[in-house]
């Protein structure tokens, strides 16, 4: 599981696809499946799945989140983990060393 220090970057895997729908929700298709729809997600959690990049790092998803939820960093540090542990978990993305 990731944690607020961790100087890995988060990146989707390859096989996966997303698309937003008309009311804001992102659903993640994995294209070698013949049930291809994973999971849907709700505008926060679609907002962190659009800033795994392969570029940006958690503590950089975090300041981004940041801009715009009126929320503590404290809050927000331990939601954004607790996503990325659970896509972790599902096999959703990978980790790389940070550039």
């Amino acid at each position: 599981m990731p944690d607020a220090s961790d100087r890995r970057v988060p990146q989707r895997r390859d096989t996966l696809t997303h698309e937003v729908t008309d009311t804001d929700e992102v659903v993640i298709y994995d294209g070698n499946e013949k049930s291809p729809q994973l999971l849907v997600l709700n505008d926060t959690a679609a907002g962190i799945w659009l800033m795994i990049d392969g570029e940006r790092s958690i503590e950089e998803i975090i300041a981004e989140i940041l801009k715009y939820v009126d929320a503590e960093r404290e809050t927000v540090t331990r939601d954004v983990i607790a996503f990325l542990g659970q896509l972790e978990q599902r096999k959703l993305i990978a980790w790389k060393e940070a550039p």
